[in-house]
């Protein structure tokens, strides 16, 4: 019977964990570019289980302002950080006092030329990343993509850092560019709200279950001295 209790313990936590990471995705319902986490388990009831990111498209909405930039694929914008080099799909950019084109924690977007300078009127950005200023091209958006994006790890601010090898790091070719646009988080609140009273339902019948074991194991042992 003790036995039981630690198997419904163990589940009690599963559904648990469930419920943190749908919360969490629900929470980022307007982030821009989030991606949800999904947690899978290798079986029921087992806390043996694998945290995944989707890294599917999320919904893309026009701004009207020249410096947002959203992107349709599986690019990413290469950033320039005091941590080092980091990712992001988030393109609400902003230009700061020296004309630099930067996120919204104010480090640096790189293009294929370093960090991008703005000096000048008119700022257009082509569908393939191309940055011309009043008519003349002076870089070019480093867009990137992962051979194995499962290496990629969330670090908080829409940043990503890579935990694989440079090599693994490649020119995202079939990624569009969009000026003036914005994506959304790829979170399906209907979906996931769903999911989370189902893991709630699910914790809260384990922890009764578990409450019952644990009365009749105290009945037993009060009663009839023994389990």
């Amino acid at each position: 019977m003790i036995s039981g209790i630690y198997t419904l313990i163990d589940g009690a936590l599963v559904h648990q964990l469930r419920f943190e990471t749908i919360s969490n995705n629900m929470a980022n319902l307007s982030t821009n570019a989030f991606r949800k986490d999904i947690i899978s388990f290798s079986e029921a009831l087992s806390m043996n289980y694998v945290s995944e990111t989707d890294f599917t498209q999320g919904p893309v909405r026009h701004t009207g302002n020249d410096l947002d930039v959203a992107l349709e694929g599986q690019g990413f914008f290469k950033v320039q950080t005091p941590k080092g080099v980091r990712y992001t799909r988030d393109g609400a950019f902003s230009l700061n006092a020296q004309g630099v084109l930067v996120t919204r924690g104010g480090d640096a977007v790189l293009g294929e030329n370093g960090p991008i300078t703005i000096a000048g009127g008119k700022m257009t950005i082509t569908n393939d990343g191309q940055v011309v200023v009043d008519g003349t091209s002076v870089d070019m958006l480093m867009l990137v993509a992962f051979k194995q994006p499962r290496l990629l790890s969330k670090e908080g601010s829409s940043y990503y850092s890579h935990q694989g090898e440079e090599s693994e790091v490649l020119a995202a070719e079939e990624t569009g560019v969009k000026q003036s646009y914005l994506e959304g988080s790829n979170v399906n609140p209907t979906a996931e709200m769903i999911k989370m009273v189902e893991a709630y339902r699910s914790f809260e019948s384990a922890q009764k279950a578990i409450q019952s074991i644990d009365e009749i194991t105290s009945k037993m042992i009060n009663d009839q001295g023994m389990l």
